[in-house]
Parts: C-alpha cells; sequence; structure tokens
C-alpha cells in the first residue's frame, strides 16, 4: 500500500490522535469497532487530497465510511447512529496497522488518558518515604512544573545525554507511579514529546532514540547481580517492550542527518552521540542471551548511524579499547574476589588500555553482549581474523543468539561484498549448529547467493557443512538433494543408516528417475534391517520395500536377477513363517 508521506504520523502525531479517539469515541464504540476490525470487515483504504482516509466496512450493510485526520468530528458514516462510531473505529485501526501503530493503542486509548490525568502530586510510594528521603528528591527536582521542564528543556542540545534523562525523571514523575505497559508507556512518551523543544533533524533522531530507550529501560527489570539469573518479562511489559523496539528500528534504519551544520554544531551532535555509545555499552552488559534489547541497539547504531559517518578509524579503534578495558577490569575482579563488587561499566574511551590483544588475560566466560561488541567493531575494521576467534572461542560462543549470528552476515550481503561473505560464512557456521532448522535455512540461502556469484565457493560450503555434522544434517542432505548429487545423497543415507521408509515418495522420486540403480543398495540394506526385527512389522516394511524393488529392476530390465534374489531370499529366511505369509500377500513369491 502506498501511503502518502503527510498520513505517516511521528510519535507525536500519533499520541494526539489517541488523545482525540478518547475525547470523541466511548469505551464501548471501540470495543464494537475493535471487533469489526477484527473480523476483518474493513476494505481496502485509501486516502484522499484533503488527508481523509477512505474505506467501506461491511456492517448490517456496506457503510461509505469517510474520516478527516484533520478533524476527526466531522468525519462522516452513513450508519443509523450519526455520531462517532464503530465503523470508524474500524477503519482507524486499519490505518494503524498500515503505518505500523499499534492497534491496542486505540483499544486502550480510554486508559491512556485517565493515566495521565489521575496524576497527582505526590505519589503512591513517596507518600510512605521518610522525611529526609522525599527532601533528596525535592532537592533532585526543584520544581516539577510543566513551564519549569520546557524551560530547562530549550538547552536540550547543549546538555549532556545524562541531564537529559534526569529531566525525562522529572518529567515523568508527573505521572506518578506506574507499571509497563503500552498504555504507561503511551502516556510516558506523550509527556516526553511535550517538553521537546525545537531541534535540528539530527538531534531531533537522536531525542527521539532516547525517549524510547529510557522507556525501554523502565520496562526491562535489572538482572540480580548476586544470583545473575536471567530476566523475564511480564506479558504487558513484553508488548510494551516490542513496541519500543519497532520505533527503536524504524528509527535506526533511517540515516543520521547531520547536514546544514556548522562546525559547533556538528561537534555538539557528535558528543551526544559518543555519549549514547557510553550509555548504550553500560546498559547491554548485564543482559543475557534472553533479552538482548541494548545489545541490539547498539550494534544497529553502530551499523547505521556512527560508521557511515566516519572518514578515519580513530573512533572504531576508540571504542575497541573501551570494550578490552571493560574486559581487563572483568578479569582483574574474577583473579582478585571471583566476585564483581561493582560496575566496570562507566568507562570512558580515553581511560586507561591500549586496545591491545587482551588473549592472555581473558576471563574463561565474557559476557555475551561484550563478545558481540568487540565482534562488530572488529567487523567494522575489517579485522575479520580477530572477530572470528572472539565469536567462535570460548564457552559464551554457543549461546549467541542465531539472529545475531546472521546478523553479521546479512550484512555483507547488503553490502555485496560476495568474497568477504563467503569466509564469514565458513568460520561462522559452527555457531549454528545444534540450531531449530530456521537459522540453517536462512544460512543454507546466503551460501546459495555467494555461490551464485562466486561458484568456486562451494567446496568450501562442503566442507562446512561436513564439519557441522551432524547438527548440519537436514541442510547437508537438503543441499545435496536440490543439487541432483545423488550418489553423495545415497552414501550418505548408507552411512548413517537412514530409513528409506522414513522419507517422503517427492525426495525419492527425482533419483529414481535420473539414477535408479543408485537406490538398490539403499532398499537391499533396508530389506535386511527389517527382516532381523523378527517381527510383523519388520516384515510389513519389508514387502513394502521389496515391492520398490521389483519395479527399479523392472525399470532397470533387470527382471532374472530380481527374480534370483526374491528366490534366494525366501529360501533363506523359508523357516519364519510370519514373514513367508507378507510375502505371499504382497504377490512376491507364490
Amino acid at each position: 500500500m502506498n501511503i502518502p508521506n503527510e498520513m505517516i504520523m511521528d510519535d507525536a502525531q500519533w499520541q494526539q490522535l489517541i488523545r482525540e479517539i478518547a475525547d470523541h469515541f466511548d469505551n464501548l464504540t471501540i470495543m464494537r469497532g475493535f471487533q469489526y476490525y477484527k473480523q476483518k470487515r474493513v476494505g481496502a483504504i485509501t486516502f484522499t487530497a484533503q488527508q481523509g482516509i477512505h474505506a467501506m466496512v461491511q456492517g448490517t450493510e456496506e457503510y461509505e465510511v469517510l474520516l478527516s485526520m484533520q478533524s476527526l468530528p466531522t468525519s462522516y458514516c452513513p450508519c443509523p447512529v450519526h455520531s462517532p462510531c464503530k465503523h470508524m473505529i474500524a477503519v482507524l485501526m486499519s490505518y494503524a496497522e498500515s503505518i505500523g501503530r499499534p492497534v491496542h493503542a486505540i483499544v486502550n486509548a480510554h486508559s491512556s488518558t485517565a493515566l495521565k490525568q489521575s496524576v497527582k502530586p505526590t505519589s503512591a510510594i513517596s507518600s510512605v518515604r521518610s522525611d529526609s528521603e522525599t527532601h533528596v528528591q525535592e532537592l533532585e527536582i526543584p520544581d516539577n512544573s510543566y513551564s519549569q521542564m520546557k524551560e530547562q528543556a530549550m538547552d536540550l542540545a547543549q546538555l549532556p545525554i545524562p541531564e537529559w534523562h534526569k529531566l525525562f525523571r522529572s518529567c515523568l514523575n508527573r505521572l506518578g507511579t506506574g507499571t509497563a505497559s503500552t498504555s504507561y508507556i503511551q502516556a510516558a512518551t506523550d509527556e516526553l514529546y511535550a517538553i521537546k523543544p525545537k531541534l535540528s533533524l539530527g538531534m531531533d533522531q537522536i531525542f527521539d532514540l532516547h525517549v524510547h530507550m529510557y522507556l525501554m529501560r523502565f520496562c526491562i527489570p535489572g538482572r540480580n547481580p548476586n544470583t545473575n539469573s536471567p530476566v523475564y518479562l511480564s506479558y504487558p511489559s513484553q508488548l510494551a517492550v516490542d513496541a519500543l523496539q519497532r520505533s527503536i528500528e524504524q528509527e535506526l534504519n533511517s540515516p543520521l542527518d547531520l547536514s546544514n551544520l556548522n562546525d559547533e554544531q556538528y561537534t555538539e551532535h557528535w558528543r551526544r552521540l559518543e555519549e549514547t555509545v557510553t550509555y548504550l555499552r553500560k546498559q547491554m552488559m548485564s543482559e543475557t542471551s534472553s533479552i538482548m534489547a541494548f545489545t541490539s541497539i547498539y550494534r544497529d547504531l553502530w551499523l547505521n548511524w556512527l560508521v557511515p559517518l566516519l572518514h578515519r578509524q580513530d573512533e572504531l579503534e576508540a571504542e575497541l579499547t573501551a570494550l578490552h578495558d571493560i574486559e581487563h577490569k572483568l578479569s582483574d575482579d574474577s583473579v582478585s574476589t571471583k566476585t564483581t563488587t561493582g560496575s566496570v561499566l562507566n568507562m570512558n574511551p580515553s581511560s586507561s588500555g591500549t586496545g591491545t590483544s587482551t588473549s592472555n588475560r581473558r576471563p574463561s566466560t565474557l559476557p555475551l553482549p561484550l563478545v558481540l561488541a568487540q565482534g562488530w567493531i572488529y567487523f567494522h575494521l575489517k579485522q575479520d581474523s580477530e572477530a572470528w576467534q572472539i565469536l567462535t572461542s570460548g564457552s559464551s560462543a554457543y549461546g549467541i543468539p542465531p539472529e545475531h549470528v546472521l546478523h553479521y552476515l546479512h550484512v555483507l550481503v547488503e553490502q555485496l561484498d560476495w568474497n568477504r561473505l563467503g569466509h564469514w560464512l565458513a568460520e561462522l557456521g559452527p555457531l549454528l549448529a545444534n540450531r531449530r532448522n530456521d537459522p540453517l535455512h536462512d544460512y543454507m540461502r546466503l551460501w546459495d547467493t555467494v555461490i551464485q556469484e562466486l561458484p568456486e565457493t562451494e567446496d568450501t560450503m562442503w566442507n562446512t557443512l561436513v564439519s557441522m555434522l551432524p547438527h548440519s544434517r537436514p541442510a547437508y542432505e537438503d543441499a545435496l538433494h536440490r543439487r541432483s548429487q545423488w550418489r553423495r545423497w545415497i552414501d550418505f543415507q548408507l552411512s548413517t543408516g537412514a530409513e528409506p521408509l522414513e522419507f517422503r515418495v517427492a525426495v525419492l522420486q527425482p533419483i529414481e528417475k535420473d539414477a535408479p540403480e543408485l537406490l538398490l543398495p539403499f532398499y537391499h540394506q533396508a530389506v535386511e534391517r527389517y527382516i532381523g526385527h523378527k517381527n510383523r512389522d519388520g516384515y510389513k516394511a519389508a514387502v513394502k520395500l521389496l515391492k520398490r524393488l521389483a519395479k527399479l529392476y523392472k525399470k532397470l530390465k533387470q527382471e532374472e536377477r530380481w527374480e534370483q534374489f526374491i528366490t534366494a531370499l525366501a529360501v533363506r529366511n523359508s523357516r519364519l513363517r510370519a514373514l513367508q505369509e507378507e510375502l505371499r500377500k504382497g504377490k512376491l513369491i507364490s
């Protein structure tokens, strides 16, 4: 669907729409409209030149709905209600889906708005604090009024990122207490955007990113430093985090716009970016494979925003130094105390550390985010051997989620760097061993792409797949089959003791057509195994295969050889009465 640019909403416009829906539609109408939306009663939506939305909705009859996005109350529906109705809501939800906005935000429009209207000067938590704690809070936030915060935000572009987050915290205190849910996040987002001053395009993008990261940090609880147990989210929290992740991905997929800036402004923007990297480095280090939200943001920030703007490698080398400093600190702590007694994350690229090899000091298990971060910086420096070493060595290697492994490969596809992709496929393939089939399917599609561009890499693919056996068995079999390498496919089945009856007919048909003689030993060995079971089920399975063998011998015009074989088989097993019965039932002997 082609959506006009003026119909694609930013976060502030979306929050305004939610407020208008809450103002003009009651809860019952919204829920009825939601039912219509779920039942797919809304036809294709189109857009008018006056920022209108047109769609047909199937109710008791078909209604032609015309929404005015400039003024919702003036929207029109010919149904008997003659006021904001469920048909309009259904169209609004279809529109939200088309622009990638959460439909449940419309469903929860009233609860989101009510949350903001129920703000109290003192939250439930602060009411039970001691006087001294309250006094400290008052010192931190001398004036919680909207105008005061709006005034503080005017200098946002010149403030360091930690000051941004302090301002965010002050702003959200106006909401009172809340739990991580989509309705609270909607209300919090609206509060933060309400104080945003006019910024440059690039600073606007950085602001959007930090709003969503700050709220994501609110939704994801910190990991217990004593137990180091994984973090799990409640269902409402997971919905909120998913929505925030989609917003962040969309923001980071758009190039950072630092055009039309003077030298001073450019330097200020770059400082905010460096502070953003420092913030992410701290937030991601406690993550585990169950939730790697900030690790993914760190990766995409470098990939899509920072690296395209770099003219030298100094910044990458400085970041690598910072990551090595963290590694040194972890190593020192593990040697001296065996426990982490404090944060090692408030590091600065200019702090001590040379960025040289750390293999002699490396602890046995590095935090997974640190492994991935070092891997990406080495990747951008094109120091591939170092990247492979950090990614594939140590006990953390096989805990890397497959989507993070595959991301390296997909970036090389986008860069059309086929030679480098071939090497990365060979090195990272073992990390996908013992995984579900989906990552292996994706991995093999990438090999197909490389081989199409560089046919000489096919031998490398085979060697890699063999090294990954038995975990790569489905991918290896499929690759042999798709390339019609029937002899190798049969040899592999014979060596692994595969059962012919376990394969679909469609798998064996092309072999029967192109090289039927290769199936003879495959079937013969299986027949002997089935007879060796010495039970009725085994005999029935053997007869099934014997019938296939009869057809193969006939196709090969070796009927005489078949007669000799079946006669010898019957004589050799003449004392197995159940087998003789099955052979007669199958009309293989008389």
